[in-house]
């Protein structure tokens, strides 16, 4: 009976370990369209024993009201992207960072201010920071994101400009600072 369980659980650990290199390896594919630009944003967040890697970022067409939603380069991949953003300005209304077993998910107004309008012109490939978040223990349990670094990751720059993609001309345009230093989730 005992050796039966412990043949179980091997075969429940190799299934888990096969299940997850094969969910790992699935990447997104970049290509550019048109006249359309790229936006790419990055993030890795901790809390009480937890990590989270990623951030899902909805964009909105101030005009047209048209939502597109980032994809993350990977399943564990602290990088995403917006594809194929055709020219206008538009808001960030909803952001959703993964911690642990626990989702933060946003859409007030904080999001909107805190990032501001953002005019996306022909062509161009921007990013809007590489955050660090902290979850906060306590009566809100807030996760609290900032900027922890200046530069835009070499993953993502060489991801975005591989051979390829469409995307090896112009340079990034960076979104940061912003106003205020942290962004707050509830």
């Amino acid at each position: 009976m005992r050796q039966d369980a412990i043949k179980y659980s091997i075969v429940e650990i190799f299934s888990l370990i096969i299940c997850l290199a094969l969910c790992s390896c699935a990447t997104i594919k970049i290509v550019k369209q048109d006249n359309n630009s790229i936006l790419a944003v990055s993030a890795k967040s901790s809390g009480l024993g937890s990590q989270g890697y990623g951030i899902e970022i909805t964009l909105v067409n101030i005009n047209t009201q048209q939502k597109l939603v980032s994809k993350s380069f990977s399943s564990i991949s602290p990088h995403s992207v917006i594809q194929n953003i055709p020219p206008g300005q538009y808001y960030i209304k909803q952001i959703s960072v993964p911690v642990g077993n626990i989702t933060y998910i946003s859409w007030s107004d904080s999001i909107r201010t805190f990032f501001g309008e953002i005019e996306i012109k022909p062509n161009s490939k921007y990013y809007l920071g590489d955050f660090s978040g902290t979850r906060e223990v306590g009566k809100k349990n807030v996760l609290r994101l900032r900027i922890k670094n200046e530069n835009i990751p070499n993953e993502v720059i060489e991801k975005i400009e591989a051979e390829n993609t469409g995307w090896k001309n112009g340079d990034f345009v960076k979104l940061y600072p912003y106003k205020t230093s942290d962004l707050l989730v509830y």
